[in-house]
């Protein structure tokens, strides 16, 4: 996980939530929802916010097949209702599986579907409120995260509650890590968007690859 910075608003959304102050999420719906959505996904680099794998950009009209993020409540709105439209608690995680699979229907295991409702405030590491959050974990060159000393028994309640050792999961940092190194033909992470960021990019920043 990485920080991010939540104070660039979605001015739509705001003025959307005081003009008809909705009372549940299942009320909000249509273009202004998009339009946080797409906010969201920049904000964050177009990475999710949990296992920072890339999450393709959100169409208008998608098969519910096709859909390859959403917008989380990283406080879940089950438990804290007062923060249901609260922007600094709102965030794009991925489905729980490789976002840019052929699959059709992935099974969902990871992230914010591993997740649910789960939110121990005592153990959560809050990538909206922690500015060095990526101290927290360090990665292997075979795709695995771990705890750093810093506090290890809240980066294991992380890496636990998010199933972030999943193996499609490790496969997917240790694809990535092995393109960037490889001598004859590297995959190249530049991007001619700045807001773009490389998947995995707090294991490619600790490798020193960016």
């Amino acid at each position: 996980m990485r920080y991010i910075d939540k104070s660039h608003r979605c001015l739509q959304f705001d003025e959307y939530i005081i003009q008809y102050t909705p009372s549940s999420w299942a009320e909000f719906n249509g273009e202004v929802k998009l339009t946080l959505h797409q906010h969201l996904w920049i904000e964050q680099g177009t990475l999710c916010i949990y296992c920072q794998q890339q999450v393709p950009p959100k169409a208008e009209k998608q098969a519910s097949a096709q859909i390859r993020s959403h917008i989380e409540h990283i406080h879940p709105r089950q438990k804290f209702p007062q923060f249901i439209f609260e922007y600094k608690n709102l965030s794009i995680s991925c489905e729980g599986f490789d976002c840019y699979s052929t699959a059709q229907q992935p099974k969902r295991e990871f992230c914010e579907h591993r997740k649910g409702d789960e939110y121990d405030s005592a153990r959560f590491l809050n990538p909206i409120e922690l500015q060095d959050i990526e101290s927290y974990f360090e990665y292997d060159f075979e795709g695995r995260i771990y705890p750093t000393a810093k506090d290890k028994a809240r980066a294991e309640y992380m890496i636990d509650i998010l199933n972030l050792n999943h193996p499609t999961l490790i496969g997917m940092r240790k694809s990535i890590y092995e393109a960037v190194i490889y001598p004859d033909n590297p995959l190249d992470i530049r991007s001619e968007f700045p807001f773009i960021l490389p998947a995995f990019y707090s294991m490619l920043k600790q490798f020193g690859l960016i």
